[in-house]
């Protein structure tokens, strides 16, 4: 998969730009302020409709307008198609191939990026929220149905937990009722999420160990209050397990007015088979075990689709070691495109050679500085 070209209008720092990237390395040279990262996260915003900075959208319309545009030309094997999403007037429009979405999750499953950046640290460190975020994300770019269930449970959850913090008196059959929507979407929802970090814990054990020469020092531990067994692959194994939960604890959450079971509380665990990476583990650890994680997403997109998607690598490998850098390099598909940003190109390593390049001034231009030629 390519992006062959992108126009923003009222975006950020940018007032009116249209690019043309190769399917190679495009690099994003420029001084830190000068509106890089930002057009990551124009290319960002066409795969997902959201920003991977969590920024809202009246915060990304350029200072002083009221609306923003951003408009990509993709590539496949399958031919060319256009993705253009705008907010105008506090509303987002999103249209494909010049024909208006209804909705704008519809904008999911047409373009694949992978995106590094400084905060995935976040993904190791953070709050369980954004691993919980993690998981969705993958899963809801790839299946459609996964994405119902989840807007299904988040629903339901919504709905219980407003009526048991609120209601001064609990009818049980309303309450069921509301239990079944959960085990419903939820089980599946669980289902998936096994069947990712399985997944995620299969490309440790071959792709990592063979790169870093050793088993790779965590796996990935899926944490959830829903009991599991050697069965966890039904759904229907789920859905028993989580209604019994749920009917256990159906006083306690009462109790304390709050919905207590269910993936909506779920975490994933980074072991050694010994500590908690995120207790024990140091900073640097902590920044590889993020970026592999983003490798295995890009193999997920990969095996499940046989897409390799574009790569946006927002200077974030830089923090590496030369050593560690290199090896996650191998990691990373040749054949992919990409698209990074970085302040002084000397820093780069001599893999990331680029095929074009451009350069962002201190107002906001982008200018095409070079096409590398092929060496003889």
């Amino acid at each position: 998969m390519f992006l062959e070209s992108i126009s923003l209008k009222n975006f950020r720092n940018y007032t009116d730009v249209n690019i043309s990237f190769s399917h190679g390395t495009n690099l994003i040279l420029g001084k830190n302020g000068a509106g890089k990262s930002n057009l990551l996260e124009a290319i960002y915003i066409l795969s997902t409709s959201k920003s991977f900075r969590n920024a809202a959208d009246n915060k990304i319309k350029r200072w002083g307008t009221y609306n923003y545009n951003v408009k990509g030309v993709f590539s496949s094997e399958n031919g060319e198609y256009e993705i253009e999403l705008s907010y105008v007037k506090d509303k987002k429009r999103l249209l494909i191939n010049g024909a208006p979405e209804e909705r704008i999750s519809n904008i999911l499953g047409f373009a694949y990026c992978v995106i590094f950046f400084f905060d995935d640290i976040l993904l190791v460190a953070g709050p369980p929220k954004m691993r919980r975020s993690f998981l969705d994300l993958i899963l809801s770019t790839i299946d459609p149905l996964y994405f119902e269930y989840l807007k299904n449970y988040l629903s339901a959850f919504k709905q219980k937990s407003r009526y048991l913090r609120d209601s001064s008196s609990i009818d049980y059959n309303l309450l069921k009722s509301w239990n079944e929507k959960l085990v419903d979407s939820g089980s599946y929802i669980l289902h998936k999420r096994y069947s990712l970090v399985r997944f995620i814990n299969s490309y440790i054990d071959k792709s990592v160990s063979e790169v870093f020469g050793f088993r790779y020092p965590f796996k990935v531990v899926y944490q959830t209050n829903v009991p599991r067994t050697n069965n966890e692959d039904s759904v229907e194994h789920i859905q028993s397990s989580f209604t019994e939960e749920l009917e256990k604890n159906t006083d306690k959450e009462i109790r304390v007015s709050q919905c207590i079971i269910g993936p909506h509380r779920d975490d994933l665990v980074f072991t050694d088979e010994k500590h908690d990476v995120r207790t024990f583990g140091s900073i640097g650890e902590a920044r590889l075990s993020s970026i592999i994680l983003k490798c295995a997403q890009a193999e997920f997109y990969h095996q499940k689709k046989g897409i390799i998607p574009i790569l946006l690598i927002d200077d974030i490998l830089l923090e590496l070691d030369k050593k560690n850098m290199e090896k996650v390099l191998i990691l990373i598909y040749a054949e992919s495109q990409k698209v990074i940003t970085t302040t002084e190109v000397v820093k780069l390593p001599e893999i990331f050679l680029y095929d074009q390049m451009f350069n962002i001034d201190e107002k906001g231009n982008i200018l095409c500085k070079g096409i590398r030629k092929p060496t003889q």
